[in-house]
């Protein structure tokens, strides 16, 4: 199995001396650099128990600003305005250019994160639909990988629609009721759909998780999908709902990567990070779909309890407000629901008890095994088309600690179900325990008493 390492964000941590930590990383089993967004000075964002979340430079930093400046040729044939000239910081912009260039000299695989930063706006219809604001984000990407000619490609992570119930969740963030705003309709009519019919089965969803018994939940839940059908009501426009979001995100991505394409002067590739095989449907990816269109499926397997986009945080808040919604429901009612809709069983998890211990050898057996399975046969079985994002460590994406034993199971898993790369979430937040796992596995064995190599394992996201 081969790493890539995902640098995020900080990227002047990366670029003052890059040459020692691609060693390092080289020698660890790592064969691949995913960089990005290309901004200076971009901030972190800090976990702890303030949760506002916004990403902020530190105290003096200067103001964020992007890696270079726009040429103007490639938006003139897009047809779309050329974005504003940044900040000129050209010792960091040739430090960031000899950076790419000392990757490519070691033979890493070099792909650029949210390439389209900087993009400029569209017409004002909503960003899936928008004609222009796609063609800005196409031209922005082939914009960067000009700039860049030692990148490969791309990776877009999201946009998706959204997969979380707990109105309480992050404000809302990612919430499958705020995803139908009046400019939804534009963009249902064009791809057939009935916006008002659509608006009136989330509605009837809404309603319908507010109204569940024990007995409909013990009738209909072991029922498969048409017991899932009628569990949910027997709603034949909740499926055209589900259907429109597969329609449009896939539409999106394919006319992104067909802008690109078409419109860089070299072959570029494109890479989709979409959630996990479990919940990606909700979302609105289609592995199969998905296969035909990008170059590089990047889903995410984030296994974590708490915080957001992990697998067990994600069913226990299913769970947790599916019994608050429904006094008479228990948790193993609950977590049959959630069962019944995503195809997923947790070992030994009855109740939200059980959910800070689901993370056993089983769990990694079974859940991890389907979840890595399911992306490979939207792949036809090439491995070299599947890279999952993976992160664990003190705080992942700030849900509760995965240690360096849980990695490794992880990936133990993983590699059994045929996976042979992986991208690590992300280099600021590695810890000696996961680098020592992961170079073990991948490569040769970290030693720190004889390396000058030090994993940052900063508490930031």
């Amino acid at each position: 199995m081969r790493i890539w390492m995902d640098v995020m964000r900080d990227l002047e941590h990366l670029i003052e001396a890059p040459e020692p930590i691609f060693d390092a990383w080289k020698a660890g089993g790592v064969d691949g650099l995913v960089i990005g967004p290309p901004v200076f000075h971009a901030g972190k964002l800090a976990i702890g128990h303030d949760r506002g979340r916004s990403i902020s430079p530190s105290p003096g930093t200067p103001a964020p600003t992007l890696t270079y400046d726009p040429d103007p040729a490639v938006y003139e044939r897009f047809g779309v305005p050329v974005p504003g000239v940044p900040e000129d910081m050209p010792e960091a912009r040739d430090r960031l250019a000899h950076t790419f260039r000392a990757a490519k000299e070691r033979g890493l695989s070099v792909w650029i994160f949210q390439a389209h930063t900087g993009a400029g706006g569209g017409s004002g219809g909503h960003h899936l639909h928008d004609e222009t604001g796609m063609a800005a984000i196409s031209a922005r990407i082939v914009d960067t990988l000009e700039h860049y000619p030692e990148a490969d490609g791309a990776v877009m992570d999201g946009p998706e629609w959204g997969y979380e119930i707990a109105p309480h969740h992050m404000g809302g963030r990612s919430s499958i009721f705020k995803d139908l705003p009046e400019g939804v309709r534009p963009m249902c009519a064009d791809l057939g759909y009935d916006y008002d019919a659509l608006c009136s089965a989330r509605d009837r969803l809404h309603e319908r998780l507010h109204d569940l018994d024990p007995r409909q939940v013990a009738l209909h839940a072991p029922g498969g999908f048409l017991g899932g059908y009628h569990l949910l009501g027997a709603d034949p426009d909740l499926a055209a709902w589900m259907s429109f979001r597969r329609d449009s995100l896939t539409r999106y991505f394919g006319r992104i990567a067909d802008g690109v394409r078409q419109g860089a002067s070299r072959p570029v590739k494109i890479g989709v990070g979409p959630r996990s095989a479990a919940f990606a449907p909700l979302c609105g990816y289609d592995f199969a779909a998905l296969a035909g269109i990008v170059d590089l499926l990047l889903p995410k397997h984030y296994f974590w309890h708490r915080g957001f986009d992990g697998l067990v945080g994600t069913v226990a808040r299913w769970v947790e407000t599916l019994c608050l919604w429904n006094p008479g429901l228990s948790e193993g009612d609950g977590l049959a629901v959630v069962e019944s809709l995503f195809g997923l069983v947790l070992p030994g998890v009855e109740g939200l008890g059980d959910m800070e211990r689901a993370l056993t050898s089983d769990f990694y057996d079974l859940v991890v095994t389907q979840e890595t399975e399911r992306a490979l046969a939207a792949l036809g079985g090439d491995a070299q088309r599947l890279c999952p994002w993976v992160d664990s460590g003190r705080a992942p994406h700030d849900g509760d600690p995965m240690s360096a034993a849980d990695l490794r199971r992880m990936l133990e898993a993983a590699g059994a179900s045929g996976l042979e790369r992986f991208l690590y979430h992300h280099h600021g937040t590695l810890t000696s325990g996961e680098w020592r796992v992961m170079s073990e596995m991948c490569g040769e064995p970290w030693d720190p008493l004889r390396s000058d190599y030090l994993p940052p394992d900063e508490m930031v996201l």
